[in-house]
Order: C-alpha cells, then sequence, then structure tokens
C-alpha cells in the first residue's frame, strides 16, 4: 500500500494537517487539540500507521541520547535482560487467554474512564447554563 509522505515546515517540524499549524511532537498536539490518537490521524490522511511523526531536531536529539544511553539501557535491558523473555525450544505459542484477559481489563478501565469523563463533562456543561439562566433573570 502506498502511503502519504507528511508536510514539514522550513524548521522541520510536522504540519498538522487539521490546523496547519507545526509542532515537534506533532500526534501530542492532534491528541489533546483534536481528540484522535496517533492511529485514527494516521488512517484519517493517509500516512504510514508504522513510522513516528516529530520534528526531524527531535530525531536527532533522541537518537543522540539513545545512542549515549547504548552501554547503560539496551545493552543491560534488551540484550542482556531479554535473554530470559525470548522463545526458547518447545514453546509453541504465547498464553492467547492471559494477553486477552489482560487487554480486556485494559480497555474496560480505559472505556470506565471515558464514560466517567464525559458524565463529568455533561454535568459541568448543564451547571453553566442553569447559571447563565440565572444571570439572565
Amino acid at each position: 500500500m502506498t502511503y502519504l509522505e507528511h508536510q514539514f515546515n522550513k524548521k522541520g517540524q510536522p504540519i498538522c494537517a487539521i490546523c496547519a499549524v507545526a509542532y515537534d511532537k506533532l500526534l501530542l498536539h492532534v491528541n489533546k487539540r483534536h481528540g484522535l490518537n496517533a492511529q485514527e490521524y494516521k488512517v484519517r490522511f493517509g500516512l504510514n500507521p508504522r513510522k513516528g511523526i516529530q520534528s526531524r531536531k527531535l530525531q536527532k536529539l533522541m537518537r543522540k541520547a539513545a545512542l549515549a544511553n547504548y552501554d547503560k539501557v539496551i545493552m543491560q535491558n534488551l540484550i542482556i535482560g531479554g535473554i530470559s523473555s525470548r522463545f526458547k525450544e518447545g514453546n509453541t505459542a504465547t498464553d492467547i487467554e492471559r494477553v486477552r484477559e489482560t487487554s480486556r481489563e485494559r480497555m474496560t478501565l480505559q472505556w470506565a474512564r471515558k464514560k466517567q469523563s464525559n458524565n463529568m463533562g455533561v454535568v459541568q456543561l448543564a451547571t453553566e447554563i442553569a447559571r447563565q439562566l440565572r444571570n439572565l433573570k
């Protein structure tokens, strides 16, 4: 599948396709300002779902930090520490039921929080309207 390329300004910052403003961390802006997560934004504008959208300056800075911490973090945590979690001879599959259960619990909590925040928004809106009606009288 062919994906569209994201647009960048002269400073190398990605430009928001919704409001046409550039940010170093565009997907953070999109989530906070427009209420879309990274996946929704990328699907909506035909962008590669596996590619990050951040400024070139930030990419270089993060790469530099990762390489500077290679021995302390990457080598120790991923390469050496990851030995115990790697595939072993005789394993046939992961515990799919446990993964499903964990995902279901996480999504249930997320939906409950979202529903609660929506309900709070309705209550605040109703309170604001009632206050404005009292001020009109």
